[in-house]
């Protein structure tokens, strides 16, 4: 796709998650008794393909409480009545054994500080406790379609529902995880320096990780609140989202001077655009100057008789669509290459 092979493979930030399908880990799904879970049984059930970020960090708090006990099962308890809170530093504030896509997932009561960590990669989620002495202890890897099933085999969507309430995601990593070097971080996101009016904020129904297998391309797309990342074969890079002052790109200079592109080269300037009766985020690179730029609008579809949320990524001047993203690899490998009636497609 032209704009996504730019320099648009952005991040999220933060990235938060949601429900995928994944590989074998050593999650289980076997119920547990109903002495040791966290919430008794109810018969509300968790959804595997339209969660909100909330949903998505409430699923692996309720999973890790009653799969690991502990401070896990203590903080997802207080947690129904004092909010859930989930904290997104950079992987190199901790010491874990793996740093998953780079981002580490605070889980606290309140914003109150825990050691409780944990990791994305792909579909995978990989938990920590004891994140704040030292080495962090590594309690297990599970894929979120197998904390669903748990979850669900338990009866525990009702806790899910409780902690999802209210829950926050607090973006700690000064600006949008933008660099792995902390010490860069402060000059590389300045508002007002080259062309920064600031940034953009991502609509909540947008943030969240989606999947797709369309163009025999098993790729996602994170949405943190101000950040995009892309992951494909090819690797994957990460952005945050600024909104760009008109007159910045009427100085030719600035699109090819070294210096102002490797200082940009982390930032992708966004606006939101209405046409074909959705509303689109539209990303171009920095210094980007020509291409139509890369549009992603939050659909629904009915897929198997249910309405289900989808991402459309769209391009080029007359904004066909280029591919549909899911909640789920499941759903995406099931619907890979499906054409929509009612979206506009090249051919």
């Amino acid at each position: 796709m032209e704009n996504r092979k730019l320099s648009l493979v952005l991040i999220a930030g933060v990235t938060l998650l949601l429900a995928g399908c994944g590989a074998h880990s050593n999650g289980s799904s076997q119920q547990s008794s109903s002495s040791s879970l966290i919430a008794a049984k109810t018969n509300g059930k968790v959804d595997k393909d339209n969660q909100s970020p909330q949903q998505s960090v409430a699923v692996i708090t309720a999973y890790a409480g009653n799969k690991y006990g502990n401070k896990w099962a203590s903080t997802a308890k207080s947690a129904q009545q004092k909010g859930l809170q989930v904290n997104l530093f950079r992987t190199n504030k901790y010491q874990l054994s793996d740093n998953g896509q780079g981002v580490a997932y605070n889980v606290t009561v309140n914003g109150q500080p825990s050691g409780l960590v944990y990791t994305l990669k792909g579909s995978n989620v990989t938990i920590y406790e004891n994140a704040n002495a030292g080495q962090a202890k590594k309690l297990g890897t599970v894929s979120r379609s197998k904390m669903v099933d748990y979850l669900n085999d338990n009866g525990q969507g009702q806790l899910v529902d409780n902690l999802a309430k209210g829950a926050k995601v607090v973006d700690k990593t000064n600006g949008g995880l933008t660099s792995p070097n902390t010490d860069n971080a402060g000059t590389s996101t300045q508002t007002g320096k080259y062309g920064n009016k600031g940034p953009v904020n991502v609509p909540s129904d947008m943030q969240g990780t989606w999947y797709t297998a369309d163009n025999d391309d098993d790729g996602t797309v994170t949405f943190g609140s101000h950040t995009y990342r892309y992951d494909g074969p090819d690797g994957g890079s990460t952005e945050s989202l600024y909104k760009q002052d008109n007159s910045f790109l009427e100085d030719d200079s600035n699109a090819t001077d070294k210096a102002v592109v490797d200082a940009t080269k982390d930032w992708a300037r966004a606006i939101f655009v209405n046409a074909k009766g959705m509303n689109w985020l539209c990303i171009h690179g920095w210094t980007q100057t020509a291409g139509a730029g890369t549009y992603f609008a939050v659909h629904n579809e009915t897929i198997n008789g249910k309405q289900v949320k989808v991402l459309v990524e769209a391009g080029g001047a007359d904004l066909h669509v280029d591919a549909v993203y899911y909640q789920s690899q499941d759903m995406a490998k099931q619907q890979a290459d499906t054409q929509y009636d009612d979206l506009d497609y090249m051919n």
